[in-house]
């Protein structure tokens, strides 16, 4: 077995000394929100409370020095990879305080590269910030929840507990919906004149380094196909890929590209192997249907459709009946700018994982961020 996170080395010499996590908590003396955030991978807990966990698993002092990450400067391959971006990028340790941003970056956010400057504290806590930002009631409740989430993985963080502080004196309250995370927000940028530009901000892990999180901004189209087309409207036909810039690499954060024949889909730095188009094109549309048409929703879109062909609208494309008949759909009658159309007003992200199988074989998994429903 390969061993590749510290997530994994501590599930695995848990398995080993047959605990339950709570046990490690206790034995480490810290809260089971920490241990589970460390085992997880979906937060840093703290130095201190790695530390103790890492005492309570008496994993071997020849396999602690590959797991102190914490401090550590970026290796070359991972700043090579954030100074290749073409878009704005840069990597923020625990307390979400800069280590390093690159040109596009400092660029969209010229105080990005001074130290200790804090995207979390900047969109809370500055002005600036409601200024620039068009949607910054949304984007702050985003950065809100992962300020909690930190909160509860690291509860003594002095820095973490600092914005709290100062965003509850800006009347700002860190129990947002559970659903709120800054990942796959959407976030419009304010301008002196023409359109405002929009973004998707996406917060990544990067691989071997659980202690920091990458945050890119990438560009996003703004009229996004509708979903249901009446027959007067004769929108241009989607060509090429159907999930441009809505699949990340979970491992480095790159955004997949697609291309090729038969069509793949691609990680640039090799981190995953070639997708398929035709395979992850249909896993991601049975659960995005699954997700855009519940039993209720698709009953609601009967009698909208009964209504509108009682004013003589006939739509090219009949409501579903249920996620089975729109998945019939997708397969047989949609267009793609149809499909294209769902995606983009259903799925926020996908991030993919590689996985092993239980044949030896590589596949992956999805983590999916979903848009808002109204």
């Amino acid at each position: 077995m390969v061993i590749a996170t510290l997530a994994e080395v501590v599930a695995v010499y848990r398995a080993r000394a047959a605990l339950d996590p709570s046990h490690v908590a206790e034995r480490a003396g810290i809260s089971i929100a920490q241990y589970l955030a460390l085992e997880k991978g979906t937060a840093w807990p703290g130095t201190e409370a790695v530390e103790a966990v890492i005492d309570a698993l008496q994993i071997p002092h020849s396999h602690r020095a590959r797991l102190a990450t914490t401090g550590a400067p970026l290796d070359k391959c991972l700043q090579r990879m954030l100074h290749g971006y073409d878009i704005p990028a840069l990597i923020v340790d625990s307390t979400w305080r800069t280590v390093e941003a690159n040109a596009f970056a400092r660029t969209l956010l010229p105080d990005s590269n001074r130290p200790g400057w804090s995207p979390m504290r900047w969109i809370l806590t500055d002005e600036d910030a409601r200024r620039r930002i068009a949607n910054w009631d949304d984007v702050a409740l985003g950065f809100l929840g992962a300020l909690r989430d930190a909160i509860t993985a690291a509860p003594h963080t002095a820095e973490l507990l600092a914005i709290r502080e100062d965003a509850a004196q800006l009347g700002l309250t860190t129990n947002p919906p559970s659903q709120n995370r800054p990942d796959g927000q959407v976030i419009v940028w304010r301008t002196d004149s023409g359109p405002y530009p929009i973004s998707a901000c996406l917060a990544t892990v990067p691989s071997g380094r659980p202690d920091l999180r990458q945050i890119t901004f990438v560009p996003r189209n703004t009229q996004p196909a509708p979903v249901l087309m009446a027959a007067q409207s004769s929108p241009a036909p989607r060509h090429g890929p159907l999930l441009t810039d809505l699949l990340a690499c979970g491992l480095c954060g790159l955004l997949l590209s697609g291309g090729g024949l038969p069509l793949t889909y691609a990680c640039a730095t090799g981190c995953l192997p070639a997708l398929l188009a035709d395979d992850l094109e249909l896993r991601i549309a049975k659960k995005v249907l699954t997700h855009a048409f519940p039993a209720q929703a698709c009953r609601e879109l009967g009698v909208a459709q009964e209504v509108l062909a009682a004013d003589g609208i006939e739509l090219k494309l009949n409501v579903p009946i249920s996620p089975k008949h729109a998945l019939d759909q997708w397969q047989r009658s949609m267009t793609n700018t149809q499909r294209r159309g769902i995606l983009t007003t259903t799925l926020r992200s996908a991030t993919v994982y590689p996985t092993r199988r239980p044949d030896g074989s590589l596949g992956v998994n999805l983590a999916y961020s979903w848009r808002e429903m109204t």
